[in-house]
């Protein structure tokens, strides 16, 4: 009997593997001569014909690592128990140990990212970034180097500048472009200017010990300021730091991304909600 169990949860962690993988295919991109492993889910019933819109996700601190796996744990979940949102691809690239979203750890995400658009007949025109905490940071900061290629930017509980100080190894993995706009007089002016009219969404958590909320909201504040009408913002009370279950419940969330373009953008007219 024993013997019988044993085999029978053998095939089923086999089965659970094999779903995963039909839904999370593992990929390879080579950059700088490294390679590297991430995940892309794709929508069930995809048809190659159609052209869907690709987001890049970029994880936390905590999933960070090589085995092509933990990027994606958190974010299955939330996939699984609502599958009808997600009627968009989204690639996972995994960032190494002792990283930030920086340097060659973006150039691979980007990598995957126009690998997987080119492979699943992505929408080019419709590209959404996001990401949480780490990824959050990591949003924010690939938005700056790559301020015409993402069609709407969903930034979750993540700081905006750079850690610059001796004590941080930050500055080794920075590029000189954005240690030169986070060391200026007034980074969040050269940051909006930089983003420009892109379509933004962030969320963050009031009562946030980990990342304090005051950065995100100069950083809106100023790109408002500078004229990008499609600027959201919804801090959550009575909320911490972890809130990328709320913020991938959100209903118009999903109607506001869907009605970005890099051509023809639309605005969906959404107050600042404070929830």
């Amino acid at each position: 009997m024993k013997s019988l169990i044993l085999s029978f949860l053998i095939l089923l962690s086999g089965c659970s593997k094999n779903v995963t993988e039909m839904t999370f295919l593992s990929r390879q991109i080579l950059v700088n001569s490294n390679t590297y492993n991430f995940r892309v889910y794709i929508p069930p019933n995809h048809q190659k014909s159609e052209k869907l819109p690709v987001m890049l996700f970029l994880h936390g601190s905590d999933e960070r690592g090589d085995d092509n796996e933990s990027q994606i744990t958190g974010f299955k979940k939330i996939i699984e128990r609502n599958p009808e949102k997600f009627s968009f691809i989204v690639v996972f690239p995994q960032c190494q140990k002792g990283k930030i979203w920086a340097g060659e750890m973006t150039e691979q995400a980007i990598e995957a990212l126009d690998q997987t658009v080119k492979e699943f007949n992505g929408d080019e025109n419709r590209l959404y970034l996001s990401g949480f905490s780490l990824g959050g940071y990591g949003a924010w900061q690939t938005a700056l180097l790559y301020p015409d290629k993402f069609s709407a930017i969903v930034p979750i509980s993540g700081r905006i500048l750079p850690r610059l100080e001796k004590s941080s190894n930050e500055k080794s993995q920075i590029s000189s472009e954005i240690i030169s706009l986070a060391e200026s007089k007034n980074p969040y002016q050269l940051f909006a200017e930089r983003i420009g009219k892109t379509p933004i969404w962030a969320f963050h958590g009031k009562e946030d010990k980990i990342v304090p909320i005051n950065q995100v909201r100069k950083m809106i504040e100023t790109l408002r300021s500078n004229g990008n009408k499609n600027v959201n913002f919804t801090e959550y009370e009575n909320s911490g730091h972890v809130i990328i279950e709320k913020v991938f419940e959100e209903e118009n969330l999903f109607e506001w991304l869907a009605s970005q373009r890099l051509n023809g953008i639309k605005i969906v007219e959404l107050s600042e909600k404070i929830i």
